[in-house]
């Protein structure tokens, strides 16, 4: 498939699953379409007494249908006579008309055909009591006025049996078509024996599926075995059972019937008996039971290797509770060898995959031959799996590579049906093949959440087959959930002290890595970590974290722990520590700070945490990708001909720590991945271009207790790139001779990151992989998105590749609130003005700037910048104030070369933030780093300056020449009397701040 056809793919497939109301499920959103909620009863008081006994059928219908966790409890709704029933159909909606036999006005067959005529399709029902009036009843039957006809035997149970009949005889075809759902036929003509069966057959087999409900299942797992448990089909002739058997025999989960009932016009005594062998020629395997009144007929159904069921046993539903369990494999699966000894006994797949190393291979064969696994696949409606084993050629000799096949099968049906979905962790099954599981009962916070959403929407959308030898997925992922760190905060008494102002990120470091983790995650987590042989990520996903307009996007801590100590308890020991340091980051000043921008309080906000295995390969003594990166749906800053809809990727070698810290990287728009912008020149490329990259280093010595995000990576340089191979097709190199740059590394000169084998040359899909994600996960959320990824890449020809979706969050786009003319303000009305700029709307309640004047800026002293502007902002916070921040470069960088490295909590107080460049400083906008994320998210007024735009400007000689309320070594602080006014227009990216002293004039403003 080309990416171009799988795109268009993409579109159809999203079309489909929209039109079936479910992406994830559609197959469970059509099954079971008709549901019986509204019955019309047609009874007089006392029929409907009878029936009723005081609100106990009601009773019986609530408790069943609780029990069912269906969702819903049918109505019941009774009329007194037959004309009162004409007038409730016309005027309201049933189901299912249920008709007791004695009527006053009508006779019911008379009103069966008036209901039919009337409402097309309309399900009747007789009631009769089982008195001499019953054979009356039979005599008269018509199928084209009743439906079915039963007998009152004073339970009232059979109510409940009718209504799941009906809503069989209604989904079964289509569900069968769908899912291949199985089915069962029951032959029986006696009108009181299939009445009293009917209701035990749905109770029996509705246990067996709450047994199977037992396991470890999600929600829509459950819903799932509830909706393609077995459908009954009733016949009472041999030319029913006929009928019924052609049409669903491909997916006969077994056959029940009578030994004698009417077969062409007669009554046949040999009926059952032909009806049998006719099954058992075309399926020798099948189950099948026969049923009598007469005890020594059993030797007939053993001749044709049938079940028997005595009609008159007085322990009757026992009896076929067993023929359920043993014929029919809703028990367990019994291995027994030629001499009839247990080999093995399996009660789940889980079960099953663990005994298939000491089954014997003949064995094996002889079960797998005979249909023996297959059917009991099904019956535990694991159907899909059991179709897939019953496709397997089996040979004698191939018996090894056989039990291979149905591992990997069940291996890979468990992946498939548990993708999107977050199971707890079980320890005799995470290795296999559970790709996210959870320890806890509380939330998953926004990350994970989004993690197993975008897990579910790839499975659902089938992305992972877009692209051949590309594995798209999520790494195998675990969830410490929220009420884990409940337990943590509340048992070691830490929430007092955390959330107070007063207190040091360091303090509440120490305090919390002095506590103790609570006890119930111990031997999961311990199990988990043997069973991790690779680096592993511990990730904050608060329940507020990746929210829309509130991302709390880089606030909490991300950790990389190498896992690697040849001592257990050591690497147990760091894998603690790390839990420990994001739970404390929770309080840290700049989430203190950020949540107060937020409607929400501290005290509210809770943490999950991720743990998951890094994408990445061993290079020595460090660990890390080929390269990360973040892809945007919406680009902010469009150049040349891109739009903003064509999205922004920014990557980097090495961790993604480099792109989500606001460090150099690659920018270009999947659209155009030819063209990069930065890279105007070949000077640029030598001065813009990645010099070094982050990677876990894997040769810690001394393990101590964690106490900041970095404390095992290290940053290393190209050389260390090139000699790991990460540089084959991620590089290019600079010809002093020629001054050009050449694609690859096979000459001789400086290395320059340019990606121009995967983004020219296209060895590695990545653009097509990217436009394919973010086109999926725009129409998945409905709206702009984020996605953070890591791949991995063959050293030698790319391909195969791991492609590691690592996080989605929605994103603001833009909205179109305000029209800026720049045409109507003389320029020296403008304090700055910007062709690049992002928010909505106008802002006129600042009195505060806080400012670094160019020619006090030096790089070298970004840190104590920052130190100066912290100071600035407390100060403004104590006040209640809203600042203007001014500033060479990128706001919020870790490289101080490109800007002022600051914090969250050192900036909180701003309003809106303008960054500008200079003649030495001119980085592109940094689109992928969390700092930029939770400034658009938030909303907040965001200027861009670049040097080489003639329209943009800063008048940087008026903001010399103000007062300062207080200047500091590098930062001045200007306060105005009148309020500074700003205007953005988000539509068209245009920016104006005015200076305090004038008034502008808004040319239009738009409703929201």
């Amino acid at each position: 498939m080309t990416v171009k056809q799988g795109l268009v793919d993409l579109d159809r497939r999203f079309d489909e699953l929209l039109e079936a109301g479910d992406p994830f499920e559609p197959e469970l959103q059509k099954m079971m379409r008709f549901k019986i909620r509204r019955v019309l009863i047609v009874a007089s008081i006392y029929d409907y007494f009878l029936l009723e006994e005081d609100g106990r059928l009601v009773d019986l219908l609530g408790e069943a249908y609780k029990d069912y966790d269906l969702g819903y409890v049918p109505v019941l709704h009774r009329v007194n006579d037959a004309e009162s029933a004409i007038n409730e159909l016309k005027q309201d909606n049933f189901d299912l008309v249920i008709s007791v036999m004695r009527l006053k006005d009508m006779d019911p067959f008379a009103l069966g055909r008036r209901i039919k005529r009337m409402k097309e399709g309309m399900p009747v029902v007789l009631l009769a009591y089982n008195t001499p009036e019953l054979q009356k009843v039979i005599e008269k039957q018509d199928p084209a006025a009743i439906d079915r006809i039963f007998t009152w035997q004073g339970d009232g149970k059979i109510i409940i049996g009718i209504i799941k009949y009906i809503e069989d005889l209604k989904n079964s075809e289509s569900d069968t078509e769908l899912a291949h759902v199985q089915n069962i036929i029951l032959i029986e003509d006696s009108i009181q024996f299939y009445s009293t069966y009917l209701h035990i057959i749905y109770e029996e087999l509705w246990k067996q599926i709450k047994h199977l409900l037992q396991y470890t299942l999600t929600y829509t797992q459950k819903k799932g075995r509830q909706r393609k448990r077995p459908r009954i089909h009733l016949a009472t002739t041999y030319e029913e059972g006929k009928e019924l058997y052609e049409k669903y025999k491909d997916h006969l989960m077994g056959l029940i019937t009578d030994l004698r009932f009417p077969k062409d016009g007669e009554l046949d005594e040999e009926a059952g008996r032909k009806f049998a062998e006719m099954a058992r020629e075309e399926f020798p395997y099948l189950p099948i039971l026969i049923q009598s009144s007469e005890a020594d007929i059993k030797h007939v159904a053993e001749k044709i290797g049938a079940g028997f069921l005595n009609k008159r046993s007085p322990t009757l539903i026992e009896d076929f509770r067993n023929i359920l369990l043993n014929f029919f494999y809703f028990g367990d699966i019994i291995f027994k060898n030629s001499s009839g000894e247990e080999i093995a006994r399996t009660s789940n797949l889980e079960s099953l995959y663990s005994a298939l190393d000491k089954i014997p291979g003949d064995i094996l064969i002889k079960y797998l031959r005979s249909g023996e696994v297959s059917r009991w696949l099904k019956a535990r409606t694991d159907i899909r799996l059991a179709e897939k084993i019953e496709r397997i050629s089996l040979n004698e000799g191939d018996v090894e590579e056989t039990r291979h096949l149905v591992r990997d099968m069940i291996k890979r049906y468990r992946q498939q049906t548990h993708r999107g979905s977050v199971i707890d962790y079980d320890q005799e099954l995470f290795k296999e093949y559970s790709q996210f599981s959870r320890i806890g009962e509380g939330s998953l916070g926004g990350k994970a959440r989004g993690l197993a959403f975008i897990d579910r929407s790839l499975d659902a959308f089938q992305a992972m087959d877009f692209f051949e030898k590309i594995n798209i997925s999520i790494p195998t992922t675990l969830v410490i959930a929220t009420d884990m760190f409940d337990l943590f905060t509340h048992r070691n008494e830490l929430l007092q002290i955390a959330v107070s102002e007063d207190i040091s990120d360091e303090e509440i470091t120490a305090k919390f890595q002095q506590a103790e983790l609570p006890e119930e995650m111990i031997p999961d987590l311990k199990d988990f970590l043997q069973k991790m042989d690779a680096p592993l990520a511990v990730r904050s996903s608060s329940l507020l974290e990746d929210s829309l307009y509130q991302p709390f996007a880089g606030i909490y801590a991300t950790l990389m722990i190498p896992n690697n100590s040849s001592d257990f308890e050591d690497r147990f020991n760091d894998l603690k520590s790390a839990i420990k340091f994001v739970y404390a980051s929770t309080f840290f000043k700049q989430a203190k700070s950020y949540i107060k921008n937020s409607s929400h309080r501290i005290e509210d906000e809770k943490m999950a945490v991720i743990l998951q295995n890094v994408v990445g390969r061993l290079h020595g003594d460090r660990f890390y990708p080929d390269f990360s990166g973040v892809a945007r749906s919406y680009n902010y800053y469009p150049a040349a001909n891109a739009k903003p809809e064509d999205g922004i990727i920014n990557i980097a070698i090495g961790l993604g720590k480099t792109v989500v810290d606001g460090e150099v990287s690659l920018r270009y728009t999947p659209e155009y991945p030819e063209i990069l912008p930065q890279f105007a020149s070949v000077d640029d490329m030598l001065n813009y271009s990645q010099k070094e990259f982050w990677a876990i280093d894997m040769n810690i010595k001394g393990r101590v207790e964690i106490d900041n995000e970095d404390r095992f990576l290290k940053k290393f340089d190209l050389q260390n790139a090139e000699e790991d191979g990460t540089l084959n097709f991620t590089g290019s190199t600079y010809s002093v001779q020629n001054d050009r740059v050449y694609d690859g590394i096979a000459r001789d000169g400086p290395r320059i990151v340019t990606f121009a084998h995967i983004l020219k040359n296209e060895v590695f899909p990545l653009s097509d992989i990217l436009k394919m994600l973010l086109k999926l996960g725009e129409h998945a959320m409905g709206c702009p998105v984020e996605i953070e990824f890591s791949v991995l890449l063959d050293p030698k020809k790319a391909l195969p590749a791991e492609f590691g979706f690592l996080q989605i969050r929605p994103i603001v786009g833009k909205e179109e609130l305000i029209d800026i003319d720049f045409g109507r303000y003389a320029e020296e009305s403008m304090l700055c003005r910007s062709t690049m700029a992002l928010g909505n709307g106008i802002i006129e309640d600042i009195h505060d700037i806080i400012c670094i004047i160019p020619d006090k800026f030096d790089a070298a002293k970004s840190v104590k910048m920052a130190a100066e502007v912290a100071k600035l902002n407390h100060k403004l916070r104590k006040e209640g104030k809203k600042s203007i921040l001014i500033g060479p470069g990128r706001w919020g960088s870790s490289e101080p070369w490109l800007g002022i490295p600051v914090n969250w909590d050192q900036i909180d107080t701003a309003g809106i933030i303008v960054e500008a460049s200079l003649p030495n400083m001119n980085p592109d906008p940094s689109q992928g780093s969390h700092f930029f994320q939770n400034i658009t998210s938030l909303r907040m007024g965001y200027l861009t300056v670049p040097l080489s735009e003639n329209e943009n400007f800063i008048d940087w000689d008026w903001l010399q020449s103000q007062s300062s309320e207080e200047e500091l070594e590098f930062v001045k602080h200007i306060k105005s009397d009148s309020p500074v006014k700003i205007m953005i227009d988000g539509r068209k990216g245009k920016g104006l701040i005015l200076k305090p002293d004038i008034k502008g004039i808004v040319d239009r403003v738009f409703p929201i």
